[in-house]
């Protein structure tokens, strides 16, 4: 059957009329399209060029049973792949038998398909452009619609088939789940630390207020940002199941910014500006006092983050709120939050 549909596929291939690929001279050179349409294409055909991009294939256990599962491969009933498109985005492509399922995800949606993938097999596959895929394949399952997308002429029906042959690729890799969930989490909480912490010089002769000031406005303007929220909500809702990758969203994400205001505080504390027992823990209260509800209220899509003039005011009234209670006694008069 495999042969008898190549030849078929040349045959109808030997008889088309090849069609101009794009225009040189701005003008039409297909009979019906007028000139105000033509536009230059690249050397696959495309208005713009892709390049190659990296899918998370998962070949898992069925989640409802399905009378043709007893003639599939006990952990590779289905198949579906992931793209993570940006720090808390993946884009889902997922073969329904109703309907080809595409959907943008949240980091914390996306973990629970990596989750069912990690139940099986995942493997990290480079998709092939413009790919040797063909549309002639017939029966368009799981399997099928998904080695198409990844621009493969395997001639195989099964997710376990394909599995096998993905998997001899040299250059697929097997995903560990909790190995990659918390290389992801630590790097995003590294990327948002770094673009906060950099924009903040060390303190020199500024005030203590103004220089709490500006960390508590980068520290709550990073902690409200998209990325912040999906890492947020992923390591909170999946803690126990993946504690490495929780620890590494703490350790290089929140912990980076308390480490920052505790080496303020202990600037202040030995200029004689603040009399507190304890600069980390101190810092700490000053990082909650900056959460607040506000955060939660965005977790719980109760509102949408706050916008920069409404982090600077919140910002403000910390800052005067800590300073007045880590001031000593006749220095408070000193202090003072600028607009």
């Amino acid at each position: 059957m495999h042969t008898l549909l190549s030849r078929t596929v040349r045959a109808l291939g030997s008889n088309w009329d090849p069609v101009p690929r794009g225009t040189t001279d701005g003008r039409s050179h297909v009979p019906g399209v007028p000139d105000e349409l033509a536009i230059e294409i690249d050397a696959d055909g495309s208005p713009i060029t892709v390049h190659e991009g990296h899918w998370f294939v998962c070949f898992v256990p069925g989640l409802q049973r399905q009378w043709w599962h007893r003639f599939a491969n006990a952990k590779h009933k289905h198949v579906f792949a992931m793209r993570l498109v940006d720090d808390d985005t993946w884009l889902l492509m997922e073969p329904w038998w109703t309907r080809m399922m595409v959907n943008v995800l949240t980091l914390d949606e996306a973990i629970k398909f990596l989750r069912w993938g990690a139940v099986g097999n995942i493997l990290k596959v480079r998709e092939a452009i413009p790919g040797r895929g063909s549309q002639a394949r017939g029966w368009s399952n799981c399997a099928v619609l998904i080695s198409f997308l990844l621009g493969r002429s395997y001639w195989t029906w099964t997710p376990d088939g394909l599995y096998r042959r993905l998997k001899a690729e040299a250059e697929a890799e097997p995903i560990e789940l909790t190995q990659f969930l918390c290389d992801h989490f630590q790097a995003v909480a590294n990327r948002i630390a770094d673009k906060t912490l950099k924009l903040l010089p060390r303190r020199n002769e500024e005030p203590l207020d103004e220089v709490l000031l500006g960390l508590g406005t980068a520290v709550m303007t990073a902690m409200m940002s998209s990325s912040a929220i999906s890492l947020y909500k992923a390591a909170v809702s999946d803690s126990e199941r993946f504690k490495d990758a929780a620890a590494a969203y703490w350790t290089f994400g929140p912990k980076r910014a308390m480490d920052r205001i505790c080496e303020v505080l202990e600037d202040a504390k030995r200029r004689g500006e603040i009399k507190v027992d304890d600069c980390a823990l101190s810092a700490r209260r000053f990082v909650a006092m900056l959460r607040g509800d506000l955060l939660l209220e965005v977790v719980f899509g109760l509102r949408a983050s706050p916008n920069p003039v409404e982090i600077h005011v919140h910002a403000m009234s910390v800052v005067a709120m800590f300073l007045r209670g880590a001031c000593p006694a006749g220095r408070l008069q000193l202090v003072r939050v600028g607009t």
